[in-house]
């Protein structure tokens, strides 16, 4: 690596130390000024941000497995290194056919280009050049396209607290599946789910349309979009379901039992069966840590008429009646 590439990488390390600190306004304009002044800053910071990703599907523990055979024997230690020479080049691979998944660009201050992905148990906090701020839920994927007219968002999985700066001018617009919410600048949050859509409002005014009907919800107000159409209704403020997935809740109101499972999925590397349909007709209501998969499994007996059973990481719900 020659001189000046070692300078951008430092600059790159600088800028990444800052971010995971978190970016104040000005540095979040410093960072975009920096990246639009040449391509090898693109590069540099793009394949940074790949290998940090790629590093953190690794445990402490996992590291320090791979790390522990190299001091036992010549025989282990080959192995490891041969281990870590098939990972490397698994890694070089990926950044140059994956490299550009993860990225963003800025042209000028209305152009903006992105992708962001939230790995299992993740949460991102996202700051906008529109000074919009985002928080993606764990095991979410959002494409961003702004422009001089449109400051256009596509969902393709999981769930965002979105609070938006308001400009009259280009509308803020979500694409989930063929759902889309529109707003000026307002506080809410959108789930997407396997079958549907949630949308919930903490205040300002949201438009929500699927291909037949266009309904607005205000503060207090949420939808659930699905094939069978938009339902509104109202939740008591007092629940939190904008954002208490940022303080690790889970917050179920009459949930079916598969979407507490598929919430509790984003955090823990499971799978479950619901072995009769009378188990998939059951709801849930209640308030959980995302992290106690294990208190939640306990309780659900004693709520409803159901058994659990579990082997390894597999979990299996059976009529108890």
């Amino acid at each position: 690596m020659d001189r000046h590439n070692v300078s951008v990488q430092q600059q790159v390390n600088q800028w990444l130390e800052l971010e995971r600190q978190g970016l104040n306004k000005a540095q979040q304009q410093a960072l975009n000024r920096w990246l639009g002044e040449s391509r090898a800053h693109q590069t540099a910071y793009q394949e940074s941000k790949q290998v940090e990703q790629l590093l953190s599907q690794f445990s402490g523990q996992e590291i320090a497995q791979l790390e522990r055979p190299a001091k036992d024997s010549k025989l282990k230690s080959k192995t490891t290194q041969r281990y870590f020479a098939m990972a490397a080049c698994f890694a070089l691979f990926a950044l140059s056919f994956f490299g550009y998944q993860t990225w963003f660009f800025q042209i000028n201050e209305d152009t903006f280009h992105a992708s962001y992905q939230s790995t299992r148990g993740e949460l991102r906090n996202i700051s906008l050049p529109d000074q919009s701020r985002l928080t993606l839920d764990a095991k979410t994927s959002l494409a961003i396209d702004f422009d001089g007219g449109r400051r256009s968002n596509k969902l393709l999985s999981g769930r965002v607290l979105f609070d938006v700066a308001s400009d009259k001018s280009r509308p803020f617009v979500i694409s989930a599946g063929s759902t889309k919410i529109t707003v000026l600048g307002t506080r809410f949050s959108v789930d997407k789910k396997a079958n549907s859509v949630r949308v919930v409002v903490d205040h300002g005014r949201v438009h929500v349309q699927n291909q037949n009907q266009q309904i607005a919800l205000t503060k207090g107000q949420m939808a659930v979009v699905d094939s069978d159409g938009i339902v509104k209704t109202e939740f008591d403020p007092n629940l939190n379901l904008v954002d208490a997935f940022k303080q690790g809740r889970l917050v179920f109101d009459n949930a079916p039992l598969n979407e507490a499972f598929e919430e509790f999925k984003r955090h823990h590397a499971i799978s479950y069966t619901l072995t009769a349909q009378s188990t998939e007709q059951l709801v849930i209501s209640g308030t959980f840590l995302a992290s106690e998969l294990e208190s939640f499994l306990n309780l659900l007996p004693h709520v409803l008429p159901v058994e659990v059973k579990e082997y390894n990481n597999h979990i299996v719900i059976v009529d108890s009646q």
